[in-house]
């Protein structure tokens, strides 16, 4: 879920308004780039060729260098 859907809707509790207070956009970013990364591992694993397509869309959006980390991301790590 996203960070800000989730203080959104709790923004007028105690837990919302703590969660706004000390997130960071460097977290938030952080947060959406890792959530686009799990979507896309689920996206491959599943055969989703169209949602892959609308992920790698997506991240050329957000940063260009970021097409580059998705091509990297299913490789076999080297020994």
């Amino acid at each position: 879920m996203s960070p800000f859907l989730f203080s959104a809707d709790l923004a007028v509790t105690d837990l919302g308004r703590r969660f706004r207070s000390t997130i960071t956009v460097g977290d938030a970013i952080d947060g959406t780039i890792a959530a686009l990364f799990s979507e896309y591992a689920t996206a491959l694993r599943t055969g989703r060729a169209e949602v892959v397509g609308l992920i790698r869309d997506h991240a050329a959006a957000i940063d260009p260098g970021l097409l580059a980390e998705l091509d990297g991301f299913d490789y076999p790590a080297a020994a």
